[in-house]
This record gives structure tokens, sequence and C-alpha cells, in this order.
């Protein structure tokens, strides 16, 4: 899969790393709800003894509401404030699984339980395997991946480029003190040619010096890290 094109934020609201959790959680409850259904669905045809309760049927069928309306709205209330795009095969199945989970949704939307009635209100669709395992739970679980994987590579290319600036800054650092030395350096020459009347200006140079030699520690210490990095 390519690089998500990724653009520099400025939104104050949820980071790249709290927006990633916010999106696994939106989505991940939609893949327990798939299969919970379609065991119910397999129970109902007597193909199976189950352990599908009315409140799991519930449960599950919020759970898909979650993710229907989390699918049907990524793009807008998690990636572009964040000025993320996703490359097109990722947008691609992001589209299929919005319309799978809305698919599975209404099977179970006009969903009710009672001990009168027992449950009612459940439409299955004509093949309800595909749609529960294939469509909704691996599709679910593929695009998790994907966003996954999206994330971290915006991550990674955000560390790398703030690593750059940092070396780049350290060099010039390096390159200032180096610069300041050389003066201190020929301010003492001055001030010794010049005898006593330079002895107040030896002082100054003396403390440049000892400004240069502050300058150059923090050079080396910041590319140290960067190397440890």
């Amino acid at each position: 899969m390519k690089d998500s094109h990724v653009r520099p934020s400025r939104d104050k609201g949820l980071s790249p790393d709290q927006t990633l959790h916010a999106i696994l959680q939106d989505f991940a409850p939609a893949r327990n709800a798939a299969m919970q259904l379609l065991v119910y669905h397999m129970e109902s045809q007597g193909k199976v003894t189950g352990h599908v309760s009315p409140q799991d049927l519930l449960a599950a069928r919020d759970a898909l509401r979650r993710a229907s309306d989390a699918a049907g709205t990524l793009v807008t209330s998690r990636l572009e404030p964040l000025r993320i795009s996703l490359q097109p095969d990722l947008a691609a199945l992001q589209v299929r699984v919005a319309k799978s989970l809305a698919e599975l949704l209404r099977t179970v939307e006009h969903l009710s339980c009672s001990e009168e009635d027992g449950v009612r209100g459940f439409r299955p669709g004509n093949n309800m395997y595909q749609l529960c395992c294939e469509d909704v739970a691996q599709g679910v679980a593929a695009f998790s991946d994907g966003i996954s994987a999206a994330f971290l590579e915006m991550t990674e290319k955000g560390k790398a480029e703030a690593l750059s600036k940092t070396s780049t800054i350290a060099m010039e650092i390096g390159k200032i003190g180096r610069v300041i030395n050389m003066v201190a350096t020929n301010a003492s020459i001055e001030a010794a040619r010049a005898g006593d009347a330079g002895k107040g200006f030896t002082v100054i140079a003396d403390e440049v010096k000892v400004l240069s030699s502050r300058v150059s520690s923090l050079s080396v210490s910041l590319t140290d890290r960067l190397n440890v990095n």
C-alpha cells in the first residue's frame, strides 16, 4: 500500500495517536457484532445450537450503529481535522466497509426483544455469511490494519522530518560556537598586544571563550542525542 498523503496539522483537537485510537474503537466492536448476528441467524435456522441472547443482539445492533455512523463521518470528523487524505486503495476499502456496515445494520435496525414476543424485527439478507463474515468482520479488520499502517507511516515520517530539522539546528549551533571561539581568540591576541590597556578586554575575551565552550558542548550533546535516536 502506498503512503497516505499527509499535510502538517494545525488542529488543536486530537493528536494523530489519539485519532487512530478513536477510529479503532469506533470500528472494532462491529467485528464481534457481525459474528454474533451470523451465529444467531444460524441458530434461527436450526443449523447450530448457540448462545446468543436477546441482550447480545441488542448490543450488536448498537455496535453496528456506532460503527456505521463512524464510517460515514470518518473523513469529516476524524481525518480532515488532521488534514489527512487516504490513498485511493484504502479510501475505496473504507467506502466498501461503510456500505457493508449499513447493509448489515438494516437487518437489525428495527430489532426488538421482549419476554412475551421474543426477538422481533430481525430481517436477514440472502447471504448472511458473506455479509457478516467476509464483508463486515474481515473488511473491518483489513481497514483497521490499513489505517493503522497509514498512521504509523505518517508518524515515522514526522519523526524523520523533525530529526532532520534538529540535526540542521545542531550543525548551525556548532558553527556559531566555532565563530565565537575564533573571535575570542583574536580578541585575546589583540588584548595581549595592547598590554595594560587591554587587560579589561582580556576579561571579556575570556568570558566569550567560556560562552563558546558552552555553545560547542550544547551542539555536541544535541548531536549525540540525535545519533542515539
